[in-house]
């Protein structure tokens, strides 16, 4: 059964320790719960309708369709579903890139902490960039 005021997370993430540990992290929070996961951005295509997220959190570096590909996929069937590209790459072109596919947000995976916050922004259809990324 559903939580009331409960945020629902899909985590596209290949690398199986980090998908575990966005799992915990964001299943910590009272307001947010992982509602399935994915290894691929094709696995996520695949199992989107079904896990009915609020929104969609995505590595950029994916095998096979990648998370700027994913993002531009899913704004096309589900435009009004928020995805953010979560990714280890703190060049700024590439939240420009991810922005310009369709994302909600750019969060690097450095600062956990600033992760939840950016989740709640998103929510409320704000556009987040992390901080390191911001002029």
């Amino acid at each position: 059964m559903a939580k009331e005021n409960v945020a629902r997370i899909f985590v596209v993430e290949d690398h199986l320790i980090m998908q575990e540990m966005l799992n915990e992290f964001i299943s910590q929070e009272a307001d947010l719960e992982v509602c399935a996961t994915a290894s691929s951005g094709e696995a996520a295509l695949e199992n989107l309708a079904e896990a009915s997220p609020d929104l969609v959190l995505i590595d950029l570096s994916l095998p096979g369709l990648s998370g700027l590909d994913l993002v531009t996929s899913l704004k096309a069937r589900y435009p009004e579903l928020p995805c953010a590209i979560l990714s280890g790459h703190g060049e700024r072109h590439y939240a420009e890139q991810a922005m310009a596919a369709g994302a909600q947000g750019y969060v690097l995976k450095g600062d956990p902490d600033e992760l939840p916050l950016a989740i709640r922004l998103m929510m409320q259809g704000e556009r987040y960039i992390s901080k390191a990324l911001q002029y």
